[in-house]
């Protein structure tokens, strides 16, 4: 065994030829680090990445990641709901009753007076007719209406309501609310006599709705959904 020009140790068989050319790993890292050929770099690594190719193929990696994601799949075609502004409830408030219990915080509201304006409805609150009996978020009024030509109609008005900002509420204030944006969101469920308001037992309707304060007051806004 000796050494070539290039420090390359070369071994030969017992019969004096040359078998095979042993590159020493340390050689080969050292010169790949340094700028040394990088066909001594390839016996060792395999062959070294072509950089343009390399910045090609980031430049397709980040494209793929900006581009828009396919929409999740739907089981077929997806309707648009049609919604008719149908009429809007204001309801009085005199007395706020609040308090807590093992399972969290209760009030009791009654509806003192209200009137119902709009092109499917027109009437009036019954006072003293029912509450709303809310607690943890959630509203659960029962109460009467009365249409202007006389036929009685009763809602149960069921929905959220919270604050935005999810911060406590200091119930015991009547003033609770004031400027802060709340999740005001109902489905109303009536029942009233076969005739000119029946509809009502038979449409599904939402509703959206924005408490005031001194005078304490509720104004729900409803729609018909098509």
């Amino acid at each position: 065994m000796k050494n070539n020009r290039l420090g390359e140790r070369i071994f030969r068989s017992p019969s004096g030829k040359q078998t095979d050319r042993a590159i020493g790993r340390r050689l080969l890292l050292k010169r790949s680090v340094l700028g040394g050929s990088a066909v001594l770099a390839e016996s060792l690594f395999g062959p070294l990445p072509d950089p343009a190719l390399t910045a090609t193929q980031d430049g397709a990696t980040a494209a793929a990641a900006a581009a828009p994601q396919t929409p999740p799949k739907s089981l077929g075609e997806v309707p648009p709901i049609k919604l008719e502004y149908v009429f809007q409830i204001r309801i009085d408030f005199s007395e706020r009753v609040s308090f807590d219990t093992p399972n969290g915080h209760r009030a009791y509201v009654p509806a003192v007076s209200g009137v119902i304006e709009g092109p499917r409805l027109q009437g009036k609150v019954v006072p003293h007719s029912g509450a709303d009996y809310g607690g943890n978020g959630r509203l659960d009024a029962h109460y009467m209406l009365q249409a202007s030509d006389g036929t009685m109609i009763y809602i149960n008005n069921m929905g959220y309501l919270y604050p935005l900002d999810r911060k406590p509420l200091d119930r015991s204030d009547p003033s609770w609310g004031g400027d802060r944006e709340f999740y005001f969101r109902t489905t109303p469920y009536f029942d009233t006599p076969v005739g000119p308001h029946d509809w009502l037992t038979r449409t599904i309707i939402v509703g959206t709705a924005k408490r005031h304060a001194n005078p304490d007051y509720t104004i729900f806004t409803y729609y018909a959904v098509l």
